[in-house]
């Protein structure tokens, strides 16, 4: 040993080698987790349009996303989202609780990895103005998307007015034609950024996802094989989304005019979309996704018994457990400064 590490007493040496030590393996990990999450393959998100689901747009704006196998796919409608996730060409998507049961009953191993909103007001059924009660939309046409959630929705005002299927003419419309089927109806089922749309048009609300609460469920799944192959790009996508809520909370104007260019909505709509969500916080998710069975899976075999008996399912379906709350954060993220 040289002059110069004889004059260090012993002690303050052995701690210089320790940090020394614990920098490196420190490195040494940060380097494993950066070529791990390198190493995972591509991770394709389906989503349509709807503000449950913009957090996660809204993270991959302020850059959460960035060098990572993580890519977000818009399609047109939720029977788009369903159809490429059936097809191979998502590794995930972002559904109503329902539509993820239709594909688990085609027996497709999914996983709820993250609930992203109660609906409690923000799924409606729209009349034209001169339709002033339930009870009068018997013989008039109404507009629908063939998915489940729109099923139930119009099931549940129907009921309330005492009315049936066959009391009404049901005509088939996606989401992305919306605008243009409500010239030809007297209502339609829809939700935002349709819903604030048409009722600048003059539609009403009649009937919404408030009257049916704990009915309408957005959440996050993804295939069993994905949860396999990237599991960290699963905790980074998760990640971001939390970030991207708690600016949404920082910071509403910022994140209103990000938002706001993708729903071609303005600042003000895009806020007062949020107050018929519900939007379940990352202790609330913890809670929801936790335990066997966990709360949500405990909803999922409830709803599945209902879609059964109004045969939105073919066959019954039920679970042990149908989420995996690992994914999830382990901490809450605040915004401390400004953008």
């Amino acid at each position: 040993m040289n002059s110069f590490c004889k004059s260090i007493p012993d002690q303050v040496l052995q701690f210089a080698i320790k940090r020394c030590f614990n920098f490196l393996v420190l490195c040494s990990v940060l380097f494993l987790s950066a070529c791990a999450l390198d190493s995972e393959p591509p991770l394709r998100i389906g989503t349509n349009t709807w503000p449950g689901y913009e957090p996660l747009y809204l993270a991959r704006n302020l850059g959460s996303y960035d060098n990572t196998a993580i890519k977000l796919v818009e399609l047109n409608s939720a029977s788009e989202v369903i159809h490429a996730l059936r097809s191979g060409n998502l590794e995930g998507a972002a559904l109503t609780l329902d539509e993820a049961l239709t594909v688990i009953e085609d027996g497709f191993d999914l996983k709820v990895i993250l609930v992203l909103d109660f609906s409690n007001g923000g799924d409606v059924l729209l009349v034209k103005p001169y339709i002033d009660s339930l009870d009068e939309l018997r013989n008039k046409k109404i507009a629908v998307e063939c998915t489940t959630v729109g099923a139930l929705l119009l099931d549940a005002a129907l009921r309330h007015a005492q009315l049936t299927a066959d009391d009404i003419e049901i005509i088939s419309c996606s989401l992305d034609e919306q605008l243009s089927c409500y010239e030809d109806v007297d209502a339609l089922v829809t939700f935002e950024p349709v819903r604030t749309k048409l009722m600048a048009l003059g539609a009403k609300v009649m009937f919404d996802s408030s009257q049916i609460p704990g009915r309408i469920v957005d959440v996050l799944v993804v295939k069993k094989q994905t949860i396999i192959q990237s599991p960290q790009t699963l905790k980074r996508l998760i990640g971001g989304y939390f970030k991207a809520r708690a600016f949404l909370k920082d910071f509403p104007q910022e994140a209103g005019k990000l938002m706001g260019t993708r729903l071609q909505l303005s600042v003000n709509q895009v806020l007062s979309s949020y107050k018929g969500l519900k939007l379940p916080d990352l202790s609330e998710n913890h809670v929801l996704l936790g335990g066997t069975p966990s709360p949500l899976t405990q909803t999922a075999n409830s709803l599945a018994l209902l879609m059964e008996k109004k045969k939105f399912l073919k066959k019954s379906i039920s679970f042990k457990t149908l989420t995996d709350n690992t994914f999830l954060p382990k901490e809450k993220y605040e915004t401390r400064s400004e953008p």
